[in-house]
């Protein structure tokens, strides 16, 4: 599967976006342990050099064994093990206009930045950083909004650009979605509908065509001893072809994909419960049932958040309608 395509606007608009911050923290005189892991690793993975390597894993017999290996420059702003941020590998592939000596070009103190980032490795501070030094990021967002007439998408919340499309005026442009084999794959739900601070429509269909359904089907799936029988069944059958697997020569393992791990999957899961040691030692009807229990008590949950925000819903101005009322207001 290959990663989401950018192109070279795009890239450099995170950078400036990544250097904002960085240079917030340097004003403010302050920085955490994770914000200097988070921008020691930024600097280091954009300064990179292209390097290659022999492959020490090649077989001339797999056809999808590569002699060499790549390592490339890449925007690299993952804070943590949750994935917050994003990493971007800066090729060809995947920034298909990419000019790597126009970025540095356009950023010539990345060097001495990140020297300076390491200047105040003795100074930081543990925990989180306080509330009185913290960006007011959000006034970022809105203040960007209003230059790109953005509006909010009532799914993400986040801002997407107005389009007309099939004979609907400022509607939420297309948004969410990942480029695999040349193909687009998956779409947010609230693209192509009006935006939150304009109706409230969005919500209203997520959790009529999403929610309710997905819910029902769970509640009819309470699982029985039946399912825990079906499910034992899985893993037994797992560890006999596993060890297939790994009883056979490291060459002929680069020929076949080992046995995909059992899970248990219920209704509007794309990644269930893995049912293999060594997370689970025992599986039961007791297990089951809590796995069950709580992704029902999730789905309860977020229908009442999302019908709790349709209830209180009002008509807003888009940020660049705020914005154009705050000029005309001093004009």
């Amino acid at each position: 599967m290959r990663n989401r395509i950018y192109n070279q606007e795009q890239i450099v608009g995170f950078i400036k976006e990544a250097l904002e911050e960085f240079t917030h923290i340097i004003d403010s005189k302050y920085i955490t342990k994770s914000e200097f892991t988070k921008f020691n690793k930024f600097f280091k993975n954009l300064l990179r050099q292209t390097k290659k390597k022999k492959n020490p894993y090649y077989y001339p017999s797999n056809p999808n064994s590569k002699e060499f290996e790549y390592t490339y420059p890449a925007f690299h702003t993952y804070e943590d093990a949750k994935c917050i941020g994003r990493y971007i590998t800066l090729n060809t592939e995947i920034v298909p206009d990419l000019d790597l000596k126009a970025i540095y070009r356009q950023f010539p103190l990345l060097i001495e930045n990140h020297e300076l980032l390491i200047s105040l490795k003795p100074n930081i501070k543990p925990g989180r950083r306080p509330k009185d030094l913290e960006k007011d990021y959000e006034a970022e967002r809105i203040k960007k909004a209003a230059l790109e007439d953005k509006a909010t998408c009532g799914i993400c919340h986040d801002y997407w650009e107005l389009v007309d499309y099939h004979g609907k005026q400022n509607i939420i442009a297309d948004h969410g979605f990942n480029i695999t084999f040349g193909y687009r794959n998956g779409t947010c739900f609230g693209a192509r509908f009006k935006s939150w601070e304009k109706s409230p429509e969005s919500k209203i269909q997520y959790v009529k065509v999403m929610l309710k359904p997905t819910l029902k089907e769970v509640l009819n799936s309470k699982p029985s001893q039946a399912t825990v029988d079906a499910l034992i069944k899985m893993v037994k059958q797992y560890e006999i072809a596993d060890n297939f697997y790994w009883n056979l020569s490291r060459e002929d393992r680069f020929d076949k994909k080992p046995p995909e791990v059992p899970e248990y999957l219920l209704p509007g899961q794309q990644i269930g419960y893995r049912l293999y040691k060594p997370k689970v030692k025992n599986v039961n009807l007791s297990l089951i049932t809590e796995v069950w229990f709580e992704y029902k008590s999730r789905l309860e949950n977020e229908i009442a958040r999302f019908e709790k925000q349709i209830a209180e819903w009002v008509l807003k101005p888009t940020p660049k309608e705020k914005q154009q009322t705050m000029e005309d207001k001093y004009e």
